[in-house]
């Protein structure tokens, strides 16, 4: 029986119970990342721990457990489910906890924190190798206004309606855009654009922070996700001397990318070759794409 980590706690995963009064069940209040290992590391645990912790921060889900507790849970999470020797998939999620009235200090938060790790299901080498379909979505936009906006919460139905969908349509994602009908992500995934060499990608709330990249934006909100491998594929980018620009796509620019990628822990960098049924590009993984996909490669691997 596989092993969790529940408040601090080893537990068989039968054994592990949240509070039918908890709020991260009653209300979708609470926070998660997804996080990817190999011989028991994790890859940039460091980045996924920051990123969670200024979610809780902002959206008033208290994260209790200091980032070196966190660390150790994960490493030995891997070790007691026997994932040392090979690639694993672990999330980290925080609720809001039950909530409960104290006499004395009035509202009381018993918040919940759990850590699970299991054997990462890769996507399927044709993927990789021809690219993947993705669909746009029509009837749904993300609301860059909402509090959530930008933070990886549990209220995830939506966008896992609309991965089923393009999952029906026989795509791998669907692209959502926001209110004012410009590109933000795909439904679990971040989205570049390469055009002339440049890779480009929407900002992120934290970056429209930034005087130059805001006044370079024709909008002031941003619900695009920090996402980890986001970063690091800035960084490969830039090692690769590949020009990196934070810019709003409309859906004719995306049409005419040269080429298309998304990224998260779970796919690294994946290939999009067809939007629908038109084309991206020559129809193949291009070759801005395929340097940072094996970049990240050879970083996962500790090359």
């Amino acid at each position: 029986m596989p092993s969790v980590w529940l408040n601090g706690e080893f537990l068989d995963e039968t054994d592990a119970h949240v509070s039918l009064r908890d709020t991260g069940l009653l209300h979708g209040a609470g926070v998660f990342t997804t996080m990817r290992a190999r011989a028991g590391r994790v890859f940039m645990l460091d980045r996924h721990l920051r990123r969670l912790r200024d979610s809780s921060e902002a959206l008033f889900v208290p994260l209790q457990h200091p980032d070196h507790a966190l660390a150790a849970a994960a490493e030995e999470l891997l070790l007691r489910n026997g994932l040392t020797d090979s690639d694993a998939r672990l999330r980290l999620t925080v609720t809001r906890g039950a909530a409960t009235q104290d006499p004395l200090h009035g509202l009381r938060l018993d918040p919940t924190t759990f850590l699970t790790a299991t054997a990462m299901e890769p996507y399927p080498a044709e993927f990789y190798e021809r690219g993947m379909t993705v669909i746009l979505l029509d009837e749904q936009k993300l609301n860059p206004y909402d509090l959530q906006a930008g933070h990886k919460t549990l209220n995830y139905l939506s966008r896992f309606a609309a991965l089923r969908e393009a999952n029906r349509r026989r795509a791998g994602e669907a692209l959502w855009f926001d209110v004012h009908n410009y590109l933000q992500s795909g439904s679990i995934s971040n989205v570049f654009v390469v055009k002339d060499g440049a890779v480009i990608t929407p900002p992120t709330p934290e970056e429209l922070r930034d005087r130059a990249v805001a006044d370079a934006v024709p909008y002031p909100k941003s619900a695009v996700l920090p996402g980890v491998t986001r970063g690091v594929v800035f960084d490969l980018a830039r090692k690769a001397n590949v020009p990196v620009r934070l810019a709003a796509v409309n859906v004719n620019e995306l049409l005419d990318a040269d080429e298309l990628f998304l990224t998260n822990s779970a796919m690294g960098v994946m290939p999009v070759c067809r939007i629908e049924r038109k084309a991206v590009g020559s129809d193949k993984p291009g070759p801005v794409t395929s340097e940072l996909a094996s970049r990240l490669q050879g970083l996962v691997s500790g090359e």
